[in-house]
């Protein structure tokens, strides 16, 4: 692990990306106090799953107690000018699906 002050980053910022390319980990230092992290990104994993997770867990958000689907019925998306009636049917849905 590398660490390196915030001017330095700034002004040599293609240099450790480039060891972060290499699977270098780069730790940010503003007035030697670790702020944050730079690390190659993990392919692999389901960042979207993750981040729900760790949102969750902060409470910045609050997960649905069963995930569905949410079936609009094929007679409110077929007529045309129905954005109102589409929105008042996600509306309900979505409170029926947080009571």
């Amino acid at each position: 692990m590398k660490a390196v002050g915030i001017k330095d980053l700034k002004n040599n910022l293609s240099s450790f990306l480039d060891f972060v390319r290499g699977g270098e980990t780069i730790l940010i230092l503003d007035r030697n106090q670790p702020i944050a992290e730079i690390k190659k990104v993990d392919q692999k994993s389901d960042r979207t799953q993750q981040y729900l997770k760790e949102a969750a867990n902060a409470n910045s958000i609050i997960p649905a107690k069963t995930p569905k689907g949410i079936n609009i019925p094929k007679s409110i998306l077929l007529n045309t000018g129905v954005k109102t009636r589409v929105s008042t049917a996600w509306r309900e849905a979505y409170q029926a699906d947080r009571d």
